[in-house]
């Protein structure tokens, strides 16, 4: 299952990619949003290119379909990781993966964040896939549809911030 979402800032790729790639950034909005035991193992920038490596405890932002209990912790640890890379001045590309410990679920995804005048736009698509038998279908649109409420509050915690 797949989707897409445009992200608007009113801030230069630079801040945005400053604020992205902070790590107070990253940790006051994961405080913003409730996270616990947030870490930034890993956060390598140049001009080229970066990597970002975001470890933290979350709780699901939906409530969990009674079919699904036995994948899903009241607090479940994600270890997401960021590829990104310059594409021209006005353009990086990132490649992401998402993990949740004990759930057997396929979450990657692409992001493009494109600058113009003083504005910069990501453009987010993720894709979420589960082999599981019977549950497959049910386990990938719940974390879909988890997914997305966490990126919307994400990016809402992030424009506050710039």
């Amino acid at each position: 299952m797949q989707i897409e979402l445009e992200h608007p800032y009113e801030a230069s790729l630079e801040q945005v990619l400053g604020a992205f790639f902070s790590k107070d950034h990253i940790l006051e909005k994961n405080a913003r949003l409730g996270s616990r035991n947030v870490c930034v193992p890993e956060l390598v920038k140049d001009e080229e290119s970066a990597k970002l490596v975001i470890e933290r405890e979350v709780t699901s932002s939906l409530e969990v379909p009674g079919i699904l209990a036995s994948f899903h912790r009241e607090w479940n640890r994600v270890r997401q990781e960021e590829h990104w890379f310059r594409k021209s001045d006005d353009e990086w590309h990132c490649e992401f993966r998402v993990h949740i410990e004990n759930v057997p679920a396929k979450i990657k995804g692409m992001m493009r964040l494109l600058a113009s005048e003083q504005q910069c736009t990501n453009h987010v698509l993720l894709s979420v896939r589960c082999d599981v038998p019977l549950l497959g279908k049910k386990v990938a649109r719940f974390l879909t549809d988890d997914c997305h409420a966490k990126i919307e509050s994400e990016y809402q915690a992030t424009r506050e911030l710039l």
